[in-house]
């Protein structure tokens, strides 16, 4: 809590603070929407009881805070370096803990200037029917570094695209279907729309929404017009050991429509289908979290 002039500051203030700025950057704790820590050391020590802090070591924590601060924003905090004739003073510690509360709220957070994105897998399909399926496991080395992943505001996307040109309906339907569809976004506790298009319905759920059971759940949907109407393009996510597995659905449920007196015909979907799956992740000289190792799961066609 905020001190008052007079107060004199000791090791108890130094060591409140520090476990604050490592509960957000050091190993990760908790679960779900509680969940914190990017997997990273810190700089300001721990210490004993009755010790004496010195400059170096409130500088120390100033400095964590600030790259906690810096990967959340891109630009660090404002804090008062401590000199070594005047040591902390009730107006330092105050500007600490105002910061530290703030990098503690906005844990989740990344500033796209602090990360890079990757793509994790990217296939394509051409003369096509019946149903396709990219499905891809991204997977960590441990829970930590899965952890980490998230807690520092990593995504994993999903884009898909068709390129045609041509006069064909039911390729033209899918075109529709898929280049006007809302890219998919997941973080942490959220799937979201995150640019594309406008067509499709995205369900809320995140990674930490997930069951560790394994269940399935559909993030998206979008579905194809009339005669067409049912084509779907779905995405769906799961949780697995230490990841998280992504399996986009292309499902040419049309079965054709009769043109004449003979029997139905099911149109190829023609053109170029490609899926897309990318990783933003958490990186540079504040916060650097691991890449995932990827794997295609058993549904996959897109080879």
């Amino acid at each position: 809590m905020a001190v008052t002039i007079g107060t004199s500051i000791n090791e108890t203030h130094y060591t409140t603070l520090r476990s604050g700025i490592n509960t957000v950057m050091g190993t990760p704790t908790g679960s779900g929407n509680s969940s914190s820590g990017y997997n990273q050391s810190i700089s300001a020590p721990a210490v004993g009881v009755g010790t004496s802090i010195t400059a170096s070591q409130w500088n120390n924590l100033r400095g964590d805070i600030r790259k906690a601060s810096a990967h959340q924003t891109n630009s660090a905090v404002a804090l008062t370096t401590v000199d070594t004739d005047t040591g902390i003073t009730a107006t330092i510690h105050n500007e600490f803990e105002t910061a530290l509360a703030t990098v503690t709220s906005n844990r989740f957070a990344l500033a796209t200037g602090q990360s890079t994105l990757a793509t994790a897998r990217t296939k394509t399909r051409t003369q096509w029917n019946s149903t396709e399926t990219h499905d891809v496991q991204l997977t960590w080395a441990n829970a930590p570094t899965f952890k980490a992943f998230w807690n520092a505001g990593g995504t994993v996307n999903v884009v898909s695209g068709l390129s045609y040109t041509g006069s064909e309906a039911k390729t033209l339907d899918w075109k529709s279907l898929v280049n006007d569809a809302k890219h998919v976004s997941i973080n942490y506790t959220s799937a979201y729309a995150n640019g594309g298009g406008s067509q499709g319905t995205i369900t809320n759920t995140g990674m930490y929404d997930l069951n560790t059971n394994g269940t399935e759940v559909k993030i998206f949907q979008d579905g194809g017009t009339n005669p067409y109407s049912e084509n779907d393009y779905q995405v769906f996510i799961r949780y697995i050991t230490n990841g998280i597995r992504v399996r986009v659905v292309f499902r040419d449920d049309d079965a054709g429509d009769q043109t004449g007196s003979g029997a139905p015909v099911d149109e190829y979907v023609k053109g170029t289908l490609t899926s897309a799956i990318t990783v933003r992740r958490a990186t540079g000289t504040n916060v650097e979290v691991t890449s995932p190792s990827v794997a295609v799961g058993s549904t996959n066609t897109f080879v």
